[in-house]
């Protein structure tokens, strides 16, 4: 009986597991299912099918604290939560899914550091933990005891190892929390494009670049690889030339390595040249050929001439320039492996240019002594000596060498050029992405910089996980995508008015490479982050950058000449901006966190509303500029300066224009432009009142190590910790800041906020200006009126007389009990200033012209404009004892007047006078 007991107890365990696998494998096959079928409609596919919320997926853990007295430190992002808390030798450490934080109590710093971005940690000295950063920079954390640097050293080894499974990865569970307790402004800014944007994006470059593709045109957009079973690693969209078919095109990427078969990118719009890319020939020690191949190299070619009218000048054959991005022994030695080089017997017409740069392990090598001399004490004799012997500025020279190679062939001799190197995914987008900012100035806006780095980066499929560290191969690491953007840095220095992005776009972009916040560079290949819904499941980095914050205010649209770029040692610089951590102040952040200059068009809209209240104003949107208009249209929502300030006048502008007088307004025009020519240049008008005064938001640029002062620690005692879930989603503010830290993260990627002095003072001078024209516009259209009110009607209508106030017997005041006892003393009648003595108001400093007309203060005798002196009172000193026109300072201050003010001082006395109580 006994052993049928025990042969019933196993049978029934057997069962129950059997039954929980199947179970678990149904829901999921349910959940896969359902994913799939979702539509990107901003609610979860989870939330619509199952009735399971997302954020159950992710379920919040339970904290751990070494020490029952301490709090979170800093408000956590949608999704995240904070697991481990503990103190260091000299602070606090806080670990979440998302960030590794550290508060340094002796110089008030901390770190704030993306677990994405650690790639390596380690123990020395029993009490020290080294962590060293994908972006060039080492953290420090010092413990008491061994036992509590080594627990804390796994921890972070087990939260900063590659994910198993991609949806462990921080973007999935931000978009899952984002999407139930975000909120709007959080969707609104961290939304991610639609699923086809790739595809309008290819059909757009084709029409731009005047590729034709028409039945009788030269080129076609093939769908060979519609599946993706052409090449899993490239686009589903290949332009190739009109007389190649797909089985031409399918047995020339058998002879390519991983099958990256030939395809044009790009076409020079005047003389018809491409830049094409590829992979390495598999030609080995046999010395193998392909017929289809060579046929369409000569065919891209052809079809360049082809496409060009037949009375161009350039339409003469010239040779398809191969580059190699290798050296020649290495090409040679890649036959070994299967790999090798063109023979230019095989390939006629053509011609093979050898660029020397190194491979992956030689830039990662390169990099990471570049790092440990980033973190090294600055005060070293031979710093610059030392930076030679990383060679990285030497490596970035010379990929800046083969990008100008590329454009002196395409813009200076027409002649097409085909780029690969073994694989075509590391040093070839390296060229061909630089080589198109140099060329065409679309890629230097926002738009198009986003464009080309989905194409040449993302659709051409660059190993991002294998190259960023989402996978276990230490040795498929590489800095590839973080040594072209320093390139592109060093252009930007190089060229400052040439891009429509800025030194903070691209500080930005290279921390989120790593930070695991957005899906957009997780995965190898395009086709596989579409089979796991990447884009419907996970938030777009292209969103968050797309704020007027990351703007370059130098830019202008009118310069499109191709770049030609000093590629010598001397003349390229270390990305400070990302690789040097220091500590920096930020002593004028306020408590709210996340504030900064470009939230200043509130200010603007509620100084515009109060002026519409009275009257409407007139104003001319400014022209946007042809390539940066449509990435600016795209930030309206974030709170743009020129859209806030734009929409005020244009809403204004339609009320005031009459069409019965569009004379008078043009010849009207034309006079306001007349008087405004001498004062258009000058750049030191002021905002009126304190309260419109710009305050830089954070003095720091990328650092993840920011020093508060003391100010904020006051803030700091008053606040709670946190104790809900719902606040994730939410800004810092000064009553839910954690005790243990300064609330100044971004509310979005929950870094330090970015600041460049040059781009501030920009904002600045961009925000005067358009207040400058707000308040011109404004005067303009009164003196529109009064003119039309003048010629229109010859001044025959007689003017209204005022009326008069019931409770006004015509009197100052009506008892004399009001009056109060004045000290007599020697009346001195006011000074008034000549009329030609002022050319400015002095108050708002705005220069008097036909629409801005002098007014005298009657008490003080200075000349404002009618905005500074719109107040009336009474002035008994005076014997004035109807209200009569003062300035806002007089009006505001009616016992102590400027002039007795004036007198005070030139008597050296400081003694109140008693003035009769003024009738308002």
């Amino acid at each position: 009986v006994n052993l049928r007991r025990i042969d019933s107890y196993f049978i029934l365990v057997i069962y129950l597991d059997l039954y929980l696998l199947c179970s678990s494998l149904w829901l999921q096959n349910k959940l896969l299912i359902a994913a799939d079928m979702a539509e990107g409609d901003g609610l979860s596919s989870l939330q619509s099918m199952h009735h399971i919320h997302a954020s159950e997926l992710y379920p919040k853990p339970e904290l751990i604290a070494d020490d029952e007295s301490l709090s979170p430190p800093f408000t956590p992002l949608c999704g995240e939560f904070i697991e481990f808390l503990g103190r260091s030798a000299d602070g606090v450490l806080a670990l979440s899914n998302y960030r590794l934080y550290h508060l340094i109590s002796d110089n008030n710093t901390y770190f704030n550091i993306p677990l994405g971005l650690i790639e390596q940690i380690e123990v020395k000295d029993i009490l020290y933990l080294h962590i060293s950063c994908k972006d060039a920079r080492l953290c420090r954390c010092t413990f008491t005891t061994s036992e509590q640097c080594l627990e804390w050293y796994k921890r972070l080894v087990k939260a900063s190892s590659p994910a198993k499974n991609i949806e462990e990865v921080f973007a999935f569970a931000l978009y899952a929390w984002s999407m139930e307790e975000g909120g709007e402004e959080v969707l609104s800014r961290l939304r991610s494009p639609p699923a086809g944007a790739a595809s309008d994006s290819f059909y757009h470059e084709v029409e731009r670049q005047m590729f034709d593709v028409s039945k009788d045109g030269p080129w076609r957009i093939s769908k060979a690889n519609a599946e993706h079973r052409l090449c899993p690693t490239y686009p589903r969209n290949l332009l190739v030339p009109a007389c190649i078919s797909d089985n031409i095109l399918e047995n020339a990427a058998r002879f390519r390595s991983a099958q990256r078969v030939p395809a044009v990118v790009w076409r020079h719009r005047k003389n018809g040249a491409v830049i094409a890319r590829c992979s390495q020939p598999e030609v080995g020690w046999l010395g193998w050929r392909s017929a289809d191949d060579e046929k369409l190299l000569k065919a891209i070619a052809d079809a360049c001439i082809e496409s060009l009218p037949k009375n161009s000048e350039h339409r003469k054959p010239k040779k398809l320039l191969i580059m190699d991005a290798r050296s020649y022994a290495t090409a040679v030695a890649n036959r070994a492996r299967g790999g090798g080089v063109e023979c230019v017997d095989y390939y006629l017409n053509c011609e093979i240019q050898f660029m020397s740069l190194v491979n992956i392990h030689a830039i990662r090598k390169s990099f990471q002594g570049l790092r440990q001399l980033c973190s090294s004490p600055p005060d070293q004799l031979n710093w610059f000596s030392l930076l030679e012997g990383t060679r990285w500025l030497q490596n970035m020279s010379g990929l800046l060498h083969a990008a100008i190679t590329v454009a002196s062939a395409i813009e200076n001799h027409g002649r097409p050029t085909l780029i690969h190197c073994s694989d075509g995914w590391d040093r070839t987008p390296q060229i061909v992405s630089l080589a198109q900012i140099l060329l065409d100035p679309y890629y230097r806006t926002v738009e198009g910089f986003q464009t080309l780095v989905e194409r040449e980066w993302l659709e051409f499929g660059h190993k991002f996980a294998d190259r960023c560290g989402l996978t276990q191969d230490i040795n498929e690491r590489c800095p590839i995508f973080l040594q072209w953007l320093d390139c592109v840095h060093n252009l930007l220095k190089q060229f400052p008015c040439a891009f429509e992005i800025s030194k903070n776009y691209l500080v930005k972009l290279a921390q989120h490479t790593y930070s695991n916040l957005f899906g957009t560079f997780l995965c190898n290949s395009t086709y596989t982050r579409s089979n796991l819904n990447i884009n419907r499941r996970t938030f777009s980095v292209w969103s968050f950058l797309q704020s007027p914050e990351y703007y370059n205010h130098l830019y202008s649209s009118s310069n499109d000449q191709v770049l030609w770029p000093s590629c010598n040692i001397r003349d390229l610089e270390v990305w400070r901006e990302l690789y040097f951590g220091s500590c920096t102040s930020s002593g004028e952040v306020s408590a709210t966190g996340g504030d900064s200059i470009y939230q200043l068009p509130a200010v603007i809209n509620s100084y515009s509303n109060e002026d519409s209240n009275t009257e409407d104003q007139n104003g001319n949107a400014d022209e946007q500029s042809k390539h940066g208009s449509s990435s600016r249209d795209k930030s309206t929502q974030n709170g743009s300066i020129v859209n806030g300030l734009s929409n005020c006048l244009e809403n204004d502008y339609s009320v005031i224009v009459d069409n019965n007088h569009k004379q008078d307004n043009v010849a009207l025009d034309e006079t306001v432009k007349s008087n405004n020519e001498g004062d258009s240049n000058e750049t030191n008008w002021r905002l009126e009142g304190s309260e419109k005064h710009i305050n830089p938001s954070v003095e720091s640029s990328t650092e993840t190590l920011v020093a508060f002062n003391d100010a904020h620690q006051n803030d700091r005692e008053k606040s709670e910790p946190l104790n809900s879930n719902k606040e994730n989603g939410e800004k810092a503010s000064s009553d839910s800041t954690p005790v243990s830290g300064p609330a100044i993260f971004d509310p979005f990627d929950g870094l330090v906020p970015l600041n460049d002095d040059i781009q501030t003072r920009l904002t600045q001078l961009d925000l005067d200006h358009k207040m400058r024209e707000l308040a011109l516009e404004r005067d303009l259209r009164a003196t529109r009126l009064a003119l039309l009110q003048q010629v229109c009607h010859q001044c025959s209508h007689p003017t209204p007389p005022v009326e008069r106030r019931q409770d006004d017997d015509g009197s100052v005041c009506s008892t004399e009990v009001s009056w109060e006892a004045v000290e007599e003393q020697e009346a001195t009648p006011t000074l008034w200033v000549p009329d030609h003595a002022v050319s400015h108001c002095m108050g708002c400093h705005n220069q008097f012209w036909l629409g801005r007309r002098k007014h005298h203060c009657r008490s003080c005798g200075k000349i404002f404009c009618a905005d500074c002196s719109e107040n009336a009172v009474a002035l008994p000193e005076e014997q004035l004892y109807e209200p009569v026109r003062v300035c806002s300072t007089c009006y505001n201050n009616p016992l102590t007047t400027c002039k007795q003010q004036a007198q005070a001082v030139r008597e050296g006395q400081s003694r109140d006078v008693v003035l009769p109580a003024a009738h308002t």
